[in-house]
């Protein structure tokens, strides 16, 4: 099993691959609302991702009212894809933004790292779920083949959830359900009535049969009645 260090490694090489990532916020009236934002400010320590951005933009507003965010990567080439849920916040901090800062940014803010617009955008990660195959058309045409062949798709590529707080790892719940579905044997038709089964059939089965005693001895006596009823008129 992975330790959470080696966890970490793994994420950020698989963050790495990837230039552009999509940022989720809520919006208003509660619906979500992802724009892309350029990933190359630092690489992934485990514990938080950092993002550039303009103060005066509309997901600055809606992070500072709904900080829990989503950042999702993915890159169709490298068969990688990632989904990272955390809580975002908004901050001016210029020995932070000189050391995030290369001459690529220039693209996204013209205006140079000392623009006082510029602000950074922290996200606390929780979690990230990653999905990672092969990225090679022959590696994704081997394992499609193999996984059709075997009946095993985890042959296709690693689908995990790294719990950044406890630092282990696990597959996705959905998964693990779906394989005990299919291992589950079926219920035999004649299967044995559980004990409080059995109680709740006794049960209705002697009232049941006090209530034809009830009637019969009712018939009984209604029959004993007329009986002696006739007896006596015929005195």
């Amino acid at each position: 099993m992975a330790t959470r260090n080696q966890e970490i490694e793994h994420l950020a090489k698989l963050m790495k691959k990837i230039d552009i990532a999509m940022l989720a916020t809520v919006g208003k009236g509660g619906h979500l609302v992802s724009r892309p934002l350029s990933t190359q400010c630092a690489s992934f320590d485990g514990e938080r991702v950092w993002f550039l951005t303009e103060g005066d933009t509309p997901k600055v507003g809606e992070i500072r009212r709904h900080p829990k965010v989503n950042v999702a990567y993915a890159s169709k080439d490298a068969n990688t894809y990632l989904s990272v849920a955390g809580e975002a916040r908004v901050l001016r901090d210029q020995a932070l933004i000189d050391t995030f800062w290369n001459d690529a940014m220039k693209a996204f803010f013209p205006r140079g790292k000392d623009d006082p617009n510029l602000m950074l955008i922290e996200v606390d990660v929780d979690t990230v779920e990653y999905w990672d195959g092969p990225g090679s058309w022959i590696g994704k045409a081997l394992t499609f083949a193999v996984a059709r062949v075997t009946g095993n798709d985890d042959v296709m590529g690693e689908n995990r959830i790294v719990d950044l707080r406890s630092g282990r790892s696990r597959k996705p719940l959905s998964s693990d359900a779906a394989k005990r579905s299919r291992k589950a044997p079926a219920k035999k038709a004649g299967a044995k009535k559980s004990p409080a089964r059995k109680k709740v059939v006794a049960k209705a089965a002697a009232k049941k049969g006090s209530a034809k005693a009830s009637k019969s001895t009712a018939t009984r006596t209604q029959r004993g009645g007329k009986s002696a009823r006739k007896s006596a008129s015929n005195r």
